[in-house]
């Protein structure tokens, strides 16, 4: 059984043009990287922003923008543009629905609800309990939140798709129902709240990277590093999972156990990028769709282990060139990221739309 599957799941790789195509990806994104560095409200010239990065200058502004504003971002921009291309590519392969990203299935409604209610019940303790007038939170256990609603949501529409197997028209149906529904949510859970924190929440929920720092990445990097393993890990199975469940039965994979495992890791994926930047709306539908046209332009195919790999890629420009744009289309001020990202990608998603009709 294994050979089999691990045949079909590399069986239409060519490595000399896939190399040329990452090749080319991996340069665009550095560009992007660069770009992002030197691009802001105080702008930096290419020299000044190398010379910082090899001789890291003590306490000089162009320093400081440079270390604590500008790297952290665009880094953190590179980690969540990838968690959510990867959440999305897995979401599409195992409902075997292209119209399928986090946000449809109402995992970043299940993220963003736990985390507001969390920072809401805290606050509310610290403030009438304890007398605390300033909020204190350790944001490292956002992502552990974030997983919690991500994690609970999915199961409620599993729950409301299982019948006797999973269903991937009905579970992709039921996600966005209960997605609606968990957004509401958080509305009536934000302006409850009140105060000066409705505000800083809107922000948050528009999807932003304003104000990021290395902790931030730091809180991050763990996630993307065992959602990443987890997906090269799942490969032969995803890969099974595309065809129709009787004729993945007939390879002998255990169709719901490995469609669990792998709406898991795409859970986790999403949700914990959502809490460090808010909900990125499309990037997960869109990234993957731009990868296969990619993939067969250069006439590649479309296999997993091509698509995933691109989609890291794509992922991370996608939303490094959005905080650019973000930043810098109405400097000083700031269109959140995630404005951008949905703006890109509603377009998308009325074609595919029109093109499954």
């Amino acid at each position: 059984m294994n050979r089999t599957m691990t045949i079909y799941a590399c069986r239409e790789i060519k490595p000399w043009p896939f190399y040329g195509l990452l090749t080319s990806l991996i340069a665009l994104l550095i560009c992007l990287f660069f770009t992002a560095l030197c691009m802001g409200s105080v702008p930096l010239s290419i020299q000044s922003v190398w010379q910082i990065l090899i001789t890291s200058i003590p306490q000089s502004t162009d320093s400081n923008i440079l270390w604590q504003l500008r790297l952290p971002r665009s880094l953190l921009a590179m980690l969540v543009g990838i968690h959510f291309a990867l959440a999305g590519l897995i979401l599409q392969a195992v409902i075997r629905n292209p119209l399928a990203d986090p946000s449809i299935l109402g995992v970043n409604g299940g993220a963003s609800l736990a985390i507001v209610l969390c920072l809401l019940v805290v606050d509310y303790i610290q403030l009438h309990v304890f007398g605390f007038s300033d909020f204190i939170f350790n944001f490292a256990w956002l992502p552990v939140v974030a997983l919690l609603g991500g994690v609970l949501a999915t199961a409620l529409v599993l729950k409301l798709s299982w019948r006797q197997q999973l269903q991937p028209n009905q579970l992709a149906l039921n996600g966005v129902a209960i997605g609606a529904v968990l957004n509401a949510l958080v509305m009536w859970a934000i302006l409850a709240w009140g105060g000066n924190r409705t505000e800083t929440s809107l922000i948050w929920l528009a999807g932003s990277l304003y104000g990021r720092d290395f902790s931030h990445v730091f809180l991050l990097l763990p996630w993307t590093f065992i959602g990443v393993l987890g997906c090269f890990a799942l490969l032969k199975y995803l890969s099974i999972l595309q065809l129709d469940s009787d004729a993945a039965r007939t390879l002998g994979l255990n169709v719901t156990r490995w469609r669990l495992i792998s709406l898991l890791i795409a859970v986790a994926l999403a949700a914990s990028a959502t809490a460090i930047s808010g909900p990125l709306g499309f990037v997960g539908l869109i990234v993957p769709h731009f990868a296969k046209v990619l993939l067969n332009r250069f006439g590649l195919g479309t296999s997993l282990p091509h698509l995933m790999a691109v989609c890291m890629l794509a992922g991370a420009s996608l939303t490094l060139a959005a905080d650019i744009a973000s930043r810098t289309l109405i400097s000083p001020l700031e269109i959140p990221t995630g404005t951008l990202t949905t703006l890109m990608g509603i377009p998308i998603l009325l074609l595919l739309i029109r093109r499954q009709n």
